[in-house]
C-alpha cells in the first residue's frame, strides 16, 4: 500500500468536518481497490473529488494528519451502511421549525465526551446537533432541552421518559439512545442518541405528496416490527406519526421520539397536562378521550393512519380543529383510500380498514398479526424506490429482510385454528355506497368500507334497514342480501335484548313491532276477504 493512502484522513473527515460516514467509507473502499491494482492514490484528493469535503477543508485536513492519533482500521470495522462495530446504525432526525432566539450552547457547555460538529435543528422543547462520540468513536445526535424548560416537571419527565425508553429499546427499527443526564456546568438535560442520516416520512410527504404503495408498505412493515418489539417489552409509543418515522439513506425506517411512550405496568403523570396527548390526526378516539387507556392496539391505529396518509397524501380524518377531527373519529367514517388513490389495491384497503377500526376489538390485536398480513400481501418493496439500490444492498438489514422475504411466511396458528370454520368473502368491491333512513322520511348517504360497516353494525349505529350499492351505477340492495353483513346483523340481533327499560316503561323492540304489523296486516286481509265472501252470498240469496 502506498504511503499516500493515509486512512486517517477518512476518520478526520468525519470527526473534523462532520462528513457522512457512508460516503467517506465508499470513497475509502474505492481507493483501497485502486491501490490493490497498483495505482497511487491520494485519499484526501479522492474525498475532494467526490465532493465529500471542500478544497479548503482538505488543506486543513492535511495539516492535521501529522498531529492526529486515530486508529485507521476502526472505520473499516464499521458496517457498510455506517454502522459501528457493535451493529448500531447512524441516523438523524430532520429539523423542526421552532424558536431561534435561544443561543446555542458554547463548546464548554457541551456534554462530554461529545465533540459538537453542526446543528441539526431546533424545536419547541430544545435543539439537536450532530456530534462525535470520542469514547464510542461514532457520530451521535445530541438533543438538549431548553434551559427555561428545566423548571417544568412535566416536560422534564417527558424528556427523561424518552431517554430511558430509547436506551432500553435495542432494535434496528427504533432510534436508540446511548446516554443521558445533565451537563455539569449548565445543568441542561441532554440525550445522546443514534444519528439517522435520512429524512422523516413527513419530509418525504412534503416533497412527494404521497409515496408509492410498495414504499409505504415497506416503511409500515419496519415500524410494525418496531412496535412488536416495544409492545413485547410493555412499552406503548402513543405518538406514531410521519414526523416520528425516520428513514436512513439505505432505506431502513426507524421509530423515533419516545417522549410520550409509557410502560404498561407503570403509572404516567403526563396525562395531567392534557387528557389525551398525541397528534389528533393519527391517534385513535379512545386515546383522545383518555391517554391512560392507550394500549398496543392504539399504536396500530396510529400506524394505520400514517399508512393511509402515505398512500393517499392526507390523513384519514380532516377537520378545521382537533374537536372536529375527533368528532369524525367518533363516527368512524372516512373516505376509503382507493377513492383518493385508485392504485391502492383491495388487499391493502382491507388491511387499512382493520387497522383503523373504530372499536379496538375490531383491529389487529397485536403487531405480529399485522406483520403477517402485510407480508402475505406481497406489496412491500424490497428496496425503497427513492434510495440508491447499491447503497441499500450494502446494508445488512436490507439484505437480511430481502432474503427473508424469499422464504415462506411463518404460518399463522390462529388462522389454522379457524380453518375448520367456513369463511365467506364477498366477491364485489369492498367500498360501498351506504344509504340509511334519516328519521325524517328521507335518506342520508355516505361511502364506507366493509370493515367500517361491520363495526357500525356491531355497535348498533347503522340501521338494519340500510341499503348498499357497490357503485353509483348499481342498484341498491338490503344489507341482508350480502352474506357477510347478514351474519353480522343476525349476531347483533341475537345480542340485543327484546325489551329495553327506560323511563319506567317497557318498549317493544323493532323486531317485535314488525311482527305485530305483519299480524295486523294478515288480520285486515282476512276481514276484507270475509266481507267479499259475505257480499257474494247475499247477492246469491236474492
Amino acid at each position: 500500500m502506498t504511503a499516500r493512502l493515509d486512512k486517517r484522513a477518512a476518520r478526520l473527515a468525519i470527526t473534523r468536518f462532520g462528513a457522512e460516514v457512508t460516503r467517506v467509507r465508499a470513497v475509502l473502499l474505492e481507493a483501497l481497490r485502486r491501490v490493490r491494482q497498483g495505482q497511487e492514490v491520494d485519499l484526501v484528493a479522492c474525498l475532494v473529488q467526490a465532493q465529500v469535503i471542500t478544497a479548503e477543508q482538505a488543506a486543513v485536513l492535511r495539516e492535521e494528519l501529522d498531529r492526529t492519533q486515530i486508529d485507521p482500521h476502526s472505520l473499516l470495522r464499521s458496517g457498510k451502511d455506517g454502522k459501528t462495530g457493535d451493529g448500531e446504525a447512524v441516523s438523524a432526525k430532520p429539523t423542526v421549525n421552532g424558536p431561534t432566539s435561544h443561543p446555542a450552547p458554547s463548546v464548554e457547555a457541551r456534554p462530554r465526551p461529545y465533540r459538537r460538529l453542526r446543528d441539526l435543528g431546533k424545536g419547541g422543547m430544545g435543539e439537536v446537533y450532530l456530534a462525535y462520540d470520542e469514547k464510542g468513536e461514532r457520530l451521535v445526535a445530541i438533543k438538549l432541552l431548553w434551559p427555561h424548560l428545566a423548571g417544568n416537571p412535566n416536560l422534564v419527565e417527558r424528556f427523561k421518559r424518552e431517554a430511558e425508553h430509547s436506551i432500553k429499546m435495542k432494535h434496528p427499527n427504533i432510534v436508540r439512545g446511548f446516554d443521558w443526564g445533565q451537563m455539569p456546568d449548565t445543568q441542561r438535560w441532554y440525550l445522546a442518541m443514534e444519528y439517522v442520516d435520512g429524512p422523516s416520512v413527513q419530509t418525504l410527504l412534503d416533497r412527494r405528496s404521497r409515496l408509492d404503495i410498495g414504499d409505504a408498505v415497506r416503511i409500515t412493515l419496519d415500524i410494525a416490527h418496531a412496535l412488536e418489539y416495544a409492545h413485547s417489552h410493555n412499552i406503548v409509543h402513543r405518538d406514531i406519526k410521519p414526523e416520528n418515522i425516520l428513514v436512513t439513506r439505505s432505506g431502513v425506517a426507524k421509530l423515533a421520539d419516545m417522549g410520550l411512550s409509557k410502560a404498561t405496568d407503570q403509572v404516567s403523570n403526563l396525562t395531567h397536562t392534557r387528557q389525551g396527548f398525541g397528534t389528533p390526526y393519527y391517534m385513535p378516539y379512545e386515546q383522545a378521550m383518555n391517554a391512560k387507556s392507550a394500549d398496543g392496539r392504539s399504536d396500530i391505529y396510529a400506524l394505520g393512519a400514517t399508512l393511509y396518509h402515505m398512500v393517499t397524501g392526507q390523513p384519514p380524518f380532516q377537520g378545521k380543529d382537533p374537536v372536529e377531527i375527533l368528532e369524525k373519529k367518533e363516527a368512524g367514517i372516512y373516505p376509503p383510500a382507493c377513492v383518493l388513490n385508485p392504485e391502492v389495491p383491495e388487499e391493502l384497503e382491507r388491511i387499512l380498514e382493520k387497522m383503523l377500526a373504530r372499536d379496538r376489538r375490531d383491529r389487529y390485536q397485536t403487531a405480529s398479526e399485522l406483520i403477517v398480513d402485510l407480508q402475505r400481501s406481497n406489496l412491500a418493496a424490497p428496496v425503497l424506490s427513492f434510495v440508491d439500490p447499491e447503497l441499500a444492498m450494502q446494508d445488512p438489514i436490507v439484505r437480511k429482510r430481502a432474503a427473508t422475504e424469499n422464504q415462506a411466511t411463518v404460518p399463522d396458528l390462529s388462522a389454522q385454528r379457524k380453518a375448520a370454520q367456513p369463511t365467506r368473502r364477498i366477491a364485489v368491491s369492498d367500498v360501498w355506497i351506504v344509504r340509511e333512513p334519516d328519521g325524517r322520511g328521507g335518506y342520508r348517504q355516505f361511502k364506507a368500507g366493509t370493515a367500517q360497516i361491520l363495526s357500525r353494525i356491531r355497535q348498533g349505529t347503522l340501521s338494519s334497514e340500510a341499503q348498499i350499492s357497490s357503485s353509483p351505477e348499481s342498484d341498491f340492495c338490503s344489507l341482508w342480501d350480502v352474506a357477510v353483513f347478514r351474519e353480522a346483523l343476525a349476531s347483533a340481533k341475537k345480542a340485543a335484548p327484546a325489551v329495553h327499560e327506560g323511563s319506567g316503561e317497557a318498549t317493544v323492540s323493532t323486531d317485535s313491532s314488525a311482527l305485530w304489523k305483519r299480524i295486523l296486516l294478515v288480520a285486515a286481509g282476512t276481514v276484507v276477504v270475509a266481507a267479499v265472501v259475505l257480499s257474494v252470498l247475499l247477492l246469491v240469496a236474492r
